[in-house]
């Protein structure tokens, strides 16, 4: 029986937007190399690298980047060499831009580094603080927000203007912006269709409840007859399910 194994990175292998923690590093590339995994992250294919490093990416039997917008695969028996299998694009609407940036102005937010969002293949990545937010800066608008719900207010106002386009709480800081349907749970729509009905799926995310980034994979893992969600905290969670039996093939 086939088993596939799919993994967020941001709070789920790493600490968000930082590189994996040395001694869990060494763990998951053990682990992974006898298995079938795969990376589906909001994140772009050049950080997942350097968040992971190239011998834990070569472990993976495909890496799909930016919301699943992008596919790559390894070139077989090419170590470190990769190609697109797949790309989806999108171009914002400018009234959707404008927007974003009076939403920042009047955030009571008093932090706030700008490049407040950053448009990648088939989505974009929008956040209060701004991209040059340092780590410290980060934990303290995670903190603010864990509070505030900001976030959370900026989803639901955002669904209801655009009604093409989907919102959903991305990373420690940030939300993701897409057309509706390009969100993470098209990997099995447009890489996984023809899996076996017998298959074993586990997918594991820090974001699986809505409006998380990991919602809609979540819900559609769980369609399957042996799909299951493992929702973490961190990759210290992580850690810990890797050593669990659902995960030993």
């Amino acid at each position: 029986m086939r088993t596939i194994h799919l993994f967020d990175v941001d709070g789920t292998l790493t600490p968000a937007k930082q590189r994996a923690h040395p001694k869990f590093k060494k763990q998951f590339f053990k682990w992974s190399s006898d298995k079938e995994v795969y990376l589906v992250s909001g994140g772009s294919f050049v950080r997942l690298c350097e968040q992971l490093g190239p011998d834990v990416m070569d472990n993976m039997s495909a890496v799909f980047s930016c919301m699943g917008n992008v596919c790559y695969r390894r070139k077989k028996d090419e170590p470190r060499a990769w190609f697109k299998e797949y790309e989806n694009k999108f171009e914002p609407p400018k009234a959707l831009l404008d927007e974003l940036d009076l939403i920042v102005s009047m955030s009571p937010y008093d932090t706030k580094t700008g490049n407040h969002y950053e448009v990648r293949q088939g989505t974009m990545n929008f956040s209060i603080v701004g991209r040059r937010a340092s780590n410290t800066q980060r934990q303290a608008y995670a903190q603010y927000d864990a509070e505030h719900t900001e976030r959370m207010k900026i989803v639901k106002s955002l669904r209801e203007g655009y009604k093409d386009l989907d919102f959903v709480i991305g990373g420690a800081v940030s939300i993701d912006i897409f057309p509706n349907g390009n969100d993470k749970s098209q990997v099995m729509r447009n890489y996984f269709k023809d899996l076996p009905k017998d298959a074993t799926i586990n997918f594991v995310g820090d974001r699986t409840e809505a409006p998380g980034n990991d919602y809609a994979l979540a819900v559609e893992v769980k369609k399957m007859k042996n799909g299951k969600t493992h929702p973490v905290e961190s990759w210290k969670d992580t850690a810990v399910l890797l050593s669990t039996d659902a995960f030993s093939v």
